[in-house]
């Protein structure tokens, strides 16, 4: 057993067209990896990370780069009501990106 956490991190979209609630999403997410034993928010300034979650308020996913993406070995993309390309109710939104975090295994496993 290991006492790894995940290292997760949030990257924003400039929110010029939002569809969503960016930041009640964003509130959320960061509650649920605050408490989660086996998660952590880390900045994205931090080395290494594990996870970055792209929140873009709309389908165009204009903050879904190259940038972000690899400033994890995994990545996840809300766009507007999907996540990952599949499409997700608004509410359900946090649950569904905490759940596909929490899949991704650490390095030691």
């Amino acid at each position: 057993m290991t006492d790894y956490k995940l290292k997760v991190t949030l990257k924003y979209c400039g929110s010029c067209n939002p569809l969503i609630d960016l930041i009640q999403i964003g509130n959320k997410l960061k509650e649920a990896i605050e408490n989660a034993p086996e998660l952590q928010l880390v900045s994205p300034d931090d080395d290494p990370i594990d996870v970055v979650v792209i929140l873009c308020g709309c389908p165009r996913m204009c903050g879904n780069k190259e940038s972000f993406r690899s400033l994890a070995k995994n990545f996840i993309v809300i766009a507007g009501g999907m996540v990952d390309l599949m499409p997700v109710a608004e509410k359900d939104i946090p649950e569904q990106v905490i759940q596909k975090v929490r899949a991704f295994s650490s390095p030691e496993s």
